[in-house]
C-alpha cells in the first residue's frame, strides 16, 4: 500500500495554514477566483480535465505542500499557465496519483474548481512516479534538495530497483538507523516533521562521500559512532569532526589504522576541547591564524588539524596527513588560546 492522501484532505489542510500563518480568508481567495474569471483565459488543451475528488497526492515522492506558495500562486492565477498535473494509475486502480504539480493542484482546487488539467499515465511499475518525479524536478528551476534526492532514492529501492545510487542510499540510511541519528536538513529537525532520535546529523553530501568510499558502510558507521561515542551530549553530529575522521580514513590507502582509532583520535581531541563543536570551531580559529587569506577546505583543514592535536598529545598512530606544506601549526604557531590554560 503506497502512502498517500486525497488532494481534497491536503487542501482543507493548507486552507487552515493559510488562515493561521498569513491571514488569508476566504473572501480573499474568492476575490482572486472572481479576477480569474474575468480575464477570459482558458485552460490549456490536450490534457484531460481529471475531478480533484478523484486524486490523491503521493506522498512517498511528493513535497510537503508549501502554504505561501500556493497563496502566490492563487494570488495571479492564470489558467493558461496551469501546466497539467503529472499523474499516473497503477495497474488500473481508480486511485490516480499526482508525482508532480501539487501545489499549483491545491491552488486551482483552493480558488473552486472541481477539477484539474492532468497527464495521466497508465503503468504496471510501482517505481515509475518515484523514477519520473527526480527526472522532472532535478533539471527544473527549483532544483530537489539532497534530502529530496536522498528520500527518493530510499522510495525506489524499497519499490525494488536495483541500481548502485539507490542501493547505496538505502545502505547508508543502514549506517544512519544503527547508531540512531536522523539525516535531515536543519530546517526539518526544528519542524514537527524531524524524525524521532535524540541525534541528527544534516549534511547529505558529506555522508554519501562516506558511502561512495565505503560501499559496505562500515566507515560511515565509524564516523557517526565515534563522534556519537566520545561526545554524547550533543543533538547535532558536528560536520566538521565528520569530515576530519572521513578524509583520515579516505588518505589510510594502505589501510594501516587499526579498529577503532576514530575514537582514540576524537578522545584525545576531547582532552582538551569539551564539545565536538568546539573542535571545529577552534580548528576555524588556527586556520585563520596560521594561513591568513588561504580558503578553508574543510576536509584536509580538519583531519590535519584532528592530527596534530593527536599528536601534542603525544598520541603514537601513524595518522596520514596532506604533506608539511599543508601543516595547522599547531604545536609550532598556535592561535592565542587555542588551548585551555591550566
Amino acid at each position: 500500500m503506497r502512502l498517500s492522501r486525497k488532494l481534497t484532505d491536503v487542501v482543507a489542510e493548507v486552507r487552515i495554514a493559510l488562515e493561521a500563518e498569513f491571514g488569508v480568508t476566504d473572501e480573499m481567495i474568492s476575490g482572486y477566483r472572481r479576477k480569474v474569471d474575468s480575464n477570459g483565459h482558458e485552460f490549456p488543451q490536450g490534457s484531460t480535465k481529471e475531478p480533484i475528488e478523484n486524486l490523491y497526492i503521493d506522498l512517498e515522492v511528493q513535497r510537503t505542500a508549501l502554504p505561501k506558495h500556493i497563496w502566490n500562486i492563487m494570488k495571479n492565477y492564470d489558467p493558461r499557465l496551469c501546466g497539467p498535473a503529472s499523474a499516473c494509475r497503477l495497474n488500473g486502480e481508480e486511485e490516480i496519483s499526482t508525482y508532480d504539480g501539487q501545489q499549483r493542484s491545491c491552488a486551482t482546487a483552493l480558488l473552486g474548481y472541481d477539477s484539474v488539467p492532468c497527464n495521466i499515465v497508465d503503468t504496471d511499475d510501482p517505481a515509475f512516479s518515484s523514477y519520473a518525479f527526480e527526472m522532472l524536478n532535478e533539471t527544473g528551476v527549483k532544483r530537489l534538495t539532497p534530502g529530496d534526492l536522498h528520500r527518493n532514492a530510499l522510495t525506489r529501492y524499497r519499490l525494488g530497483s536495483t541500481e548502485q545510487k539507490n542501493i547505496l542510499a538505502f545502505t547508508l540510511q543502514e549506517q544512519f538507523d544503527k547508531n540512531g541519528i536522523d539525516l535531515e536538513d536543519k530546517k526539518t529537525r526544528a519542524s514537527n516533521r524531524r524524525g524521532n532520535n535524540d541525534y541528527f546529523y544534516s549534511h547529505f553530501k558529506h555522508a554519501y562521500k562516506g558511502i561512495e568510499l565505503d560501499h559496505s558502510g562500515q566507515t560511515l558507521y565509524d564516523i557517526l559512532n565515534a563522534i556519537k561515542t566520545v561526545f554524547p551530549l550533543q543533538e547535532e553530529i558536528d560536520q566538521g569532526c565528520f569530515i576530519g575522521l572521513y578524509e583520515l580514513q579516505r588518505l589510510d590507502t594502505r589501510q594501516d589504522l587499526a579498529n577503532g582509532w576514530m575514537i582514540t583520535v576524537l578522545q584525545t581531541a576531547k582532552q582538551f576541547f569539551n564539545s565536538s563543536a568546539t573542535v571545529h570551531s577552534k580548528a576555524k580559529q588556527q586556520h585563520a591564524w596560521a594561513m591568513p587569506g588561504a580558503t578553508w577546505s574543510s576536509p584536509s583543514n580538519m583531519a590535519n588539524f584532528l592530527r596534530e592535536v593527536y599528536i601534542k598529545a603525544g598520541g603514537e598512530l601513524g595518522l596520514p596527513y596532506h604533506g608539511e606544506g599543508s601543516l595547522m601549526q599547531v604545536e609550532t604557531n598556535p592561535v592565542q588560546g587555542l588551548f585551555p590554560t591550566k
